[in-house]
């Protein structure tokens, strides 16, 4: 006896239906959640390139901020703070006039074998060998010099350009109208050297009194510090660019200030930065001109809040095509799969919508002979 078949037979009406409640559905969700993983995990991968700027940001800080209290170090350094005394005792008993007198005419000889015995004086004095100890120890320290309440070179690590700095509005700066203020220049570029530096100046002030007695005044390798900016990624393909609070560029791979190239990236958060929402965001993709778009992540060094000269900005950029290449691959995959099951739901009812009139079942029974069922 033959064994007999089993058969499991569904209406193409329920057919459809059931498409209706499960692929459709689904279909219809996945999309969604493609949607807004998709935004979620854009904005994770921004939050990273913010947390990269912030963290190199935050060593550019460090940096300055731990050369200022170098420079400090200096100014309070006993051998240094007795040498700027006793300069300013020697002017004690002259008149402003004759001072300015006899500034003059050392000023207008420093140049000129004249007054070579003061500079030997000034370059091996005591002060001045702590001095060329002290770059000994850190040679980000390109030169150093001390000078008076009058602004006149008392001891130097070298033979300085001139005799009077307080005509030098850097001076000026750390006199600050007798008070006394720590003062950065900008960022500087020496061709000779082919090196970036800043000149920081620290007052120095006579105990008990506070009164301003003299200055110390130090020049600072940024070498060591823009070879953190320009460090490579290579499995990354990022980015980072130091700039002006003007768009020039500080540093990037193969970019130095010499170059007074404008930074494209920055014209593109600058906007962001002036707003308290873009500052916490922190990153935004943007097109570059004659490039594609970029996903930048941003962050303010916060350094010219003390030092108004050191407006500086990391910018950490990459292709936001590299940038966001995963997530993208995931969601297209994800998008054709759902996009997918719609079109067959659609197909399955166009078909069904053509042919309702048609008996589908009676059309595929048979008759208890084995005969098609009769046609009229």
């Amino acid at each position: 006896m033959p064994a007999e078949k089993f058969e499991f037979r569904v209406s193409f009406k329920h057919l459809l239906i059931g498409l209706l409640i499960t692929v459709a559905p689904i279909s219809i969700v996945g999309l969604y959640a493609i949607t807004k993983s998709d935004s979620e995990l854009q904005h994770t991968i921004g939050t990273h390139f913010k947390i990269f700027a912030e963290s190199t940001a935050q060593e550019v800080k460090l940096f300055i901020e731990e050369r200022v209290m170098h420079v400090g170090t200096i100014a309070t350094e006993p051998a240094i703070v007795e040498a700027a005394t006793s300069s300013n005792l020697a002017w004690l008993h002259m008149s402003n006039d004759a001072i300015a007198a006899r500034i003059n005419r050392i000023e207008e000889e420093w140049n000129t074998p004249a007054v070579e015995s003061l500079v030997t004086r000034i370059l091996s004095s005591k002060a001045a060998f702590r001095l060329r100890r002290y770059i000994e120890m850190d040679p980000r320290f390109l030169r150093i010099t001390l000078t008076d309440a009058n602004g006149v070179t008392v001891a130097a690590t070298h033979k300085t350009l001139d005799y009077l700095q307080a005509d030098e509005e850097f001076w000026q700066g750390i006199y600050a109208n007798g008070r006394g203020a720590i003062s950065i220049t900008g960022i500087l570029y020496d061709d000779v050297t082919k090196k970036s530096y800043v000149g920081i100046g620290r007052p120095i002030l006579e105990e008990g009194t506070g009164r301003f007695i003299g200055a110390v005044d130090a020049l600072v390798d940024l070498s060591s510090l823009l070879a953190v900016i320009n460090r490579s990624h290579p499995p990354l393909s990022l980015q980072t660019t130091l700039v002006r609070d003007d768009g020039i560029v500080i540093s990037a791979p193969d970019v130095n200030l010499s170059m007074k190239l404008q930074s494209p990236e920055f014209l593109a958060v600058q906007d962001a930065l002036s707003t308290l929402e873009g500052r916490q965001t922190g990153y935004l993709v943007a097109s570059i001109p004659k490039s594609r778009k970029r996903l930048i992540g941003f962050a303010d060094t916060g350094l010219k809040a003390n030092y108004p000269n050191l407006g500086w900005v990391v910018l950490v950029s990459q292709d936001a095509s590299q940038a966001f290449a995963a997530i993208r691959l995931a969601g297209r995959l994800i998008w054709l799969l759902a996009l997918v099951g719609l079109a067959m739901v659609v197909l399955v009812a166009m078909y069904f919508s053509l042919h309702r009139h048609e008996p589908f079942e009676d059309r595929h029974q048979l008759s208890d002979s084995g005969a098609p069922p009769a046609t009229e």
